[in-house]
């Protein structure tokens, strides 16, 4: 197993950086507007759609708050909506440049780890998983994503293509009921690790166990392939779920934001 993918290395906080950054190119990197630019401690993902939580500034230590500050400055300059999610390692001196820049401090953000535990499906049964292939499917995703983190449906499509699919390391799953679109999750892989993505519930149908029965279900057929560990960055919404299927929080990042998000 490759450790640059942190396979075979603890969780830390310095490895979930990196697993971030690396996941970041296959979760997006179907974008229509694909674009991405990094620097030591920096890595920029973009859309360009305009929908802030498909815009990325990642940054941990070894970032260089000059390099910092142009970077956003572009992103400024485009008016461009995007996160930027500071690491612990990044110390506060970069939450000032980003107010100083007109970013709002949206909410902290845990990155969350399950390790090598049993885990069986869970949640409403009356939902059908499929992993997505085709149009039908992108569309699904779409719907879902559009409902929970209230972005336009066609910048969704736009984001996360049905090309998406047939992308290695990466797998986006959907749940339907009654043949209706309720829920979506992105997974990307490194090594024997996962990294969960874009987890939505459709929103008229949350807290119905719809998401729970998704996420389990999916964990299990990933565990199946191999993978042991798992880790994603929790909206608070999203941590009573996370925290039921045994994830537990390694650290917590700090989310600015240049327009709205629906992470917070």
């Amino acid at each position: 197993m490759n450790s640059l993918d942190g396979a075979s290395k603890p969780l830390s906080e310095s490895v979930l950086l990196r697993l971030t950054h690396v996941a970041l190119t296959p979760f997006l990197g179907e974008a229509a507007g694909y674009e991405a630019a990094a620097r030591p401690g920096l890595q920029l993902v973009l859309s360009n759609e305009a929908v802030a939580d498909m815009n990325m500034l990642v940054v941990g230590a070894g970032a260089d708050h000059g390099h910092f500050r142009s970077i956003l400055n572009s992103c400024l300059n485009r008016q461009l909506p995007f996160l930027t999610i500071l690491f612990p390692s990044a110390n506060k001196a970069f939450d000032d440049i980003a107010a100083d820049l007109g970013l709002a401090y949206a909410v902290d953000f845990p990155f969350m780890v399950r390790e090598d535990l049993p885990l069986e499906s869970s949640g409403n049964t009356d939902v059908q998983i499929v992993c997505a292939s085709g149009h039908e499917d992108a569309d699904a995703s779409a719907e879902v994503l559009a409902s929970a983190y209230g972005m336009p449906k066609e910048s969704a499509l736009r984001a996360l293509p049905a090309s998406l699919f047939d992308s290695t390391g990466v797998d986006v799953y959907v749940a339907r009921s009654h043949d209706e679109p309720v829920g979506s999750v992105t997974l990307t892989y490194h090594g024997d690790t996962c990294g969960i993505w874009a987890m939505g519930t459709e929103t008229s149908r949350q807290r119905s166990g719809i998401g729970r029965r998704l996420l389990s279900t999916v964990m299990v057929q990933a565990r199946n392939k191999g993978i042991r560990r798992f880790f994603l960055g929790a909206t608070p919404t999203g941590c009573r779920l996370y925290e039921k299927l045994d994830f537990e929080t390694v650290c917590t990042a700090r989310v600015w934001v240049s327009g709205e998000t629906h992470q917070a």
